[in-house]
């Protein structure tokens, strides 16, 4: 964006704790508003739900992406796009 119009400011941060608390239910609204296809977004979904095993015992994930994975990169910017471009939060 900032090559397309005249901007006063740019912003670097380290947002402590992001991958951990991405919203599942509001990514999946900012994936749906540019993606049509159902099932990549099921695919999507299913890996933001995995859950993680920790000390041999399964914990579901209601919050946050899987750390570790390229795809969780990807998401995070997604979602900081909608969130810091858009404003649409």
């Amino acid at each position: 964006m900032v090559q397309y119009r005249k901007t006063n400011y740019v912003v670097e941060a380290d947002i402590k704790g992001f991958f951990d608390n991405v919203d599942h239910e509001w990514l999946m609204k900012m994936l749906r508003h540019d993606i049509a296809d159902r099932r990549f977004l099921e695919l999507i979904e299913k890996f933001l739900k995995a859950g993680i095993m920790e000390n041999g015992k399964y914990l579901d994930s209601e919050r946050g992406t899987p750390q570790g994975n390229g795809a969780s990169h990807v998401l995070a910017n997604i979602y900081l796009h909608y969130v810091l471009d858009t404003g649409l939060m």
